[in-house]
């Protein structure tokens, strides 16, 4: 991904969804991977504020 930033501005960012509690850390690509979705709002939040800082 950062080759691609040297020739397009951008961003790249990790959210982590892993949730120890719940059971829910095994790695990508693990036959027992899950995430805990409750990381879909911050992601959702994430990208928002990124348009909003961007449009004003």
């Amino acid at each position: 991904m950062s080759f691609f930033l040297q020739e397009v501005p951008g961003c790249y960012f990790f959210l982590g969804s892993a949730n120890a509690e719940k059971n829910l850390a095994y790695p990508h690509h693990h036959p027992r991977f899950n995430f805990d979705e409750t990381a879909l709002g911050m992601g959702v939040e994430m990208f928002v504020r990124c348009v909003e800082k961007f449009c004003s």
